[in-house]
């Protein structure tokens, strides 16, 4: 058995020691092992050059789930006992104590539990979502002063394991509704008049405090969040809770006050918003100016929200602006990249007031609006040299080639003067299977003319293809020879004459037909508007490292898309003697194969693409497996690499915390579901894909 790694020998290892660890590792000894549809789809400032600001890199801690807990604002192990002016709202519970004191003159929105079947759930699950989060991985450890700082999404520990709070800690989730702040310690404190400020998007209900001891929120604070203690936990007079208290293992004392303001603590019930986004033009070519225009609104509050709207494209932020309750916020892009743009609006929340009475709207993100911006083989200020005078009806096209696989929007042609009547466009293979077609209409007298498709059509990379456009009238524009070579611009190519038989091509007919003729390699100015795929990773990116491992094994990644789409096929980065044939597949994260697909017309080495029989629908937000079997071994990796999501377009690689692990593999000699992980590895696995 081949040994990579010398000082990790595999000396005196079972059978299925051998076969279960990790690529490049034969080492039994710190093992990790994780266990691990769809339909098909159907669409900051005011002006000027916007800069676009990636968000920081940090870790998705993913959802926390209170389960039965939820309905409680105060939950304590042995007892909970109040004295003055206290308000509850939500329900107050106790297991498996049954000591309730202090209401009245405290006063309990919801219902008294004690130690009943609802306690009794609560209970549970609030120990179940503690020890969740005390399992979760830090991101960092920070100082134990926390006042006068400010934290962005994550997992914190204490570099002295507690936590204080002096001052103001602000909260900031960078646009993100759905950020998660972890903080654990052995003990919280919260000082007098100290405050913890939410911006961003920030939620309470998305911020969660692990303490293994006592809790002391201080007289006149602000607490926001959710605070699970074993210990005993203290709310002094006058402090306000926007959250939830929970003592597991002790008593809550709450001390109210003598008159108005009570002490409070509060649910987290911030009226929810709803935000709608739209785009100026969509599809777009690089050279048009493109507006978003979004808008809050508040269901059945009596005032319609304002506040801050942040405009995204992926994770990077492309500009913000005020929405003033009647005007749209609005941010303006000259000129977006040729690709596929998922475009959200973040409207960040806020109070808003109705009369003297303030309604602190909570924040929303709107549904992803796919931006298509499209690249074509000639610009419209390209003009053709010629018109034929013959006025017989004719189907005419061009025979080209992406080196990227995408989608094709549309058709376009060059239109001259008495070209009239209805012209059709039209999308082939070269052995005559039409994939598309579309009726042009609202022409101009002459120029390029634009028709998209109902559906846009994904094609594969470095494939030929036939786009036609049919007018009836004849007249139609031509350079004659022009296709004595090819002619490329960005990732489309028009073939040079006889690379593919003859460019361009053309059939005689009264009805739109297959294009089959050629002459003297003409170029009849027929185009097509084209976008191209997304992955996560270019092919200029390039692996660290190569095993030398020769096991057959199948590698993956675990990844999601913000927006519903296709996926198209599998890449992989090869090395050298990463040899045989290689399988790509996509799963479901509970082992369903989705659709594979053989590698063929490989090259020696770098990415290679292979492409599924019929692109495979996922759905936004849900975690899928790409992967590919070598039965050679030697494949490349870099390690570690998933200690932070990988980002890019619409498609994130999970962060190795996140569900059960990232890259994962298994050994074998065939294709199998990839369950195992070793050190957040990267193993070059990627995919291919589309928004229609």
């Amino acid at each position: 058995m081949h040994n990579p790694r010398p000082d990790h020998g595999a000396t005196g290892q079972s059978a299925d020691t051998i076969r279960n660890t990790p690529p490049g590792r034969k080492s039994p000894h710190r093992r990790r092992f994780r266990s691990p549809l769809a339909v098909m789809l159907a669409s900051v400032l005011a002006t000027g050059t916007i800069v676009a600001t990636p968000i920081a890199t940090r870790a998705d801690t993913g959802p926390v789930d209170l389960g039965a807990a939820e309905p409680f604002a105060v939950l304590a192990g042995s007892a909970v006992a109040n004295s003055n002016q206290t308000t509850v709202t939500g329900d107050l519970g106790v297991s498996p104590g049954t000591t309730v004191s202090g209401f009245p003159p405290g006063t309990v929105s919801g219902t008294i539990h004690t130690n009943d079947a609802a306690a009794i759930a609560a209970k549970a699950d609030a120990v179940s979502t503690y020890n969740d989060l005390a399992g979760r991985p830090a991101d960092s450890a920070v100082s134990p002063s926390l006042g006068g700082t400010t934290k962005t999404p994550g997992v914190y520990t204490s570099t002295n394991g507690t936590f204080s709070i002096s001052g103001t800690l602000t909260l900031d989730a960078e646009a993100d509704p759905d950020a998660v702040f972890v903080f654990k310690a052995s003990t919280l404190t919260a000082a007098n008049v100290s405050n913890i400020n939410l911006v961003g998007g920030a939620q309470e209900k998305n911020v969660f405090w692990q303490i293994t001891g006592s809790v002391s929120l201080g007289t006149f604070c602000t607490f926001r969040g959710n605070a699970l203690a074993s210990g005993a936990t203290s709310v002094s007079s006058g402090a306000a809770v926007f959250g939830r208290v929970f003592s597991l293992n002790n008593t809550i004392t709450l001390q109210g006050t003598g008159g108005i303001p009570a002490t409070r603590v509060s649910l987290p019930d911030r009226p929810p918003t709803t935000t709608s986004l739209s785009s100026s033009r969509n599809p777009s070519t690089p050279d048009d100016s493109v507006t978003f225009s979004a808008t809050a609104d508040g269901g059945s509050e009596p005032v319609t929200p304002e506040g801050d709207v942040v405009f995204k494209d992926g994770a990077t932020v492309i500009g913000q602006d005020h929405f003033d309750g009647v005007h749209p916020a609005t941010v303006t892009v000259p000129g977006f990249t040729a690709a596929q743009h998922h475009i959200t609006a973040v409207f960040l929340g806020g109070i808003t007031f109705n009369g003297e009475e303030p309604i602190d709207f909570a924040p929303s993100t709107s549904n992803v609006v796919v931006q298509d911006v499209t690249t074509s083989l000639w610009s419209d200020s390209t003009i053709p040299a010629n018109q034929t005078s013959e006025n017989r009806a004719v189907t005419l096209g061009v025979k080209f080639r992406s080196d990227e696989s995408g989608l094709v929007q549309g058709i376009r042609f060059y239109k001259g003067p008495g070209n009239t009547g209805t012209h059709t466009g039209g999308l082939w293979t070269t052995g005559g299977q039409l994939l598309a077609s579309v009726t042009f209409t609202g022409e101009s007298a002459s120029g390029w003319q634009n028709a998209y498709f109902s559906t846009p059509v994904a094609i594969k990379a470095d494939t030929t293809y036939i786009a036609s456009y049919h007018t009836p009238s004849g007249f139609w524009s031509y350079n004659r020879p022009y296709f004595t070579s090819a002619f490329t611009h960005g990732p489309l190519t028009a073939l040079q004459n006889g690379a593919d038989g003859g460019n361009g091509v053309y059939t005689y007919g009264a009805s739109p037909a297959f294009p089959t003729s050629t002459f003297n390699a003409s170029n009849y100015w027929v185009d097509v508007m084209f976008t191209p795929s997304d992955s996560l990773w270019s092919d200029s990116a390039t692996p660290a490292n190569q095993s030398t491992d020769n096991r057959a094994v199948t590698l993956g990644v675990k990844f999601r898309s913000i927006s519903s789409g296709l996926v198209q096929g599998i890449r992989f980065y090869k090395g050298p003697g990463n040899t045989g044939t290689h399988t790509g597949g996509l799963w479901t994260t509970g082992g369903q194969l989705l659709a594979s697909v053989t590698f063929t017309g490989e090259s020696a080495s770098g990415w290679q693409n292979a492409y599924f029989s019929t692109p495979v629908a996922i759905n936004a937000d849900t975690t899928y497996i790409a992967s590919y079997h070598t039965p050679s071994g030697l494949w490349s990796y870099n390690r570690p690499y998933f200690t932070s999501p990988r980002n890019r377009g619409p498609l994130t690689a999970l962060e190795d915390a996140v569900q059960g692990g990232n890259g994962v593999y298994t050994y074998g000699a065939s294709p199998a579901f990839p369950t195992s992980t070793y050190n957040a590895s990267n193993y070059w696995v990627d995919l291919m894909f589309v928004s229609p």
